[in-house]
C-alpha cells in the first residue's frame, strides 16, 4: 500500500513539474484533463472513473464552470443528468497539456525499460480489487 501511495506522489510530482516548465498550471489541467478525455461526460461517470464522492466531485467541477473551462447542459436523452464538455478555453488548456503528459509517460516508460504499459496494467489490477473490496462497505479478515 505504501508503495502505491509513493508512486502517486511521485508521479504527481513529476506530472505537476512537468506541466509547469511547459506553461500549464497543474491545478487547472488535472480534473480538467478527465472532462477532456471522457466528453461529452455525465457527473455519474467521472465519479466512476475518478472514484470520488459526489460532493467531492462538484466541489472539482464548479471551479472548472466559474472559469469557464467546462460547460454544462441538460442530458438530451436523461432529464436527470447532465453533459459536461470542455469550452473553447478549457480545450486550449487540454491541447496545451495533453503533450507534455504524453512527454511525461514516455520518459516513465524508458525509465522502467519499455514495461509501462504491462505494469500499468498491474496497477489497474490492484486498484479494481481495493476498489471492490472498499465498496463493499466491511473490513476484511
Amino acid at each position: 500500500m505504501l508503495e502505491l501511495g509513493l508512486a502517486s506522489r511521485y508521479a504527481h510530482e513529476l506530472t505537476n513539474r512537468t506541466l509547469r516548465a511547459g506553461g500549464v498550471d497543474p491545478e487547472e489541467y488535472g480534473f480538467l484533463s478527465v472532462v477532456g478525455v471522457l466528453q461529452p461526460v455525465t457527473r455519474t461517470t467521472l465519479a466512476r472513473a475518478t472514484g470520488m464522492r459526489r460532493t467531492t466531485l462538484r466541489d472539482a467541477i464548479r471551479p472548472l464552470v466559474e472559469r469557464g473551462h467546462v460547460h454544462e447542459e441538460q442530458h438530451p436523452h436523461d432529464g436527470r443528468a447532465s453533459l459536461l464538455t470542455l469550452t473553447p478555453a478549457g480545450q486550449a488548456i487540454f491541447d496545451r497539456g495533453l503533450p507534455i503528459f504524453h512527454t511525461v509517460l514516455a520518459a516513465i516508460d524508458e525509465a522502467v525499460e519499455g514495461r509501462l504499459d504491462e505494469l500499468e496494467q498491474a496497477v489497474w489490477e490492484v486498484r479494481v480489487a481495493l476498489e471492490r473490496l472498499a465498496t463493499e462497505g466491511r473490513s476484511v479478515g
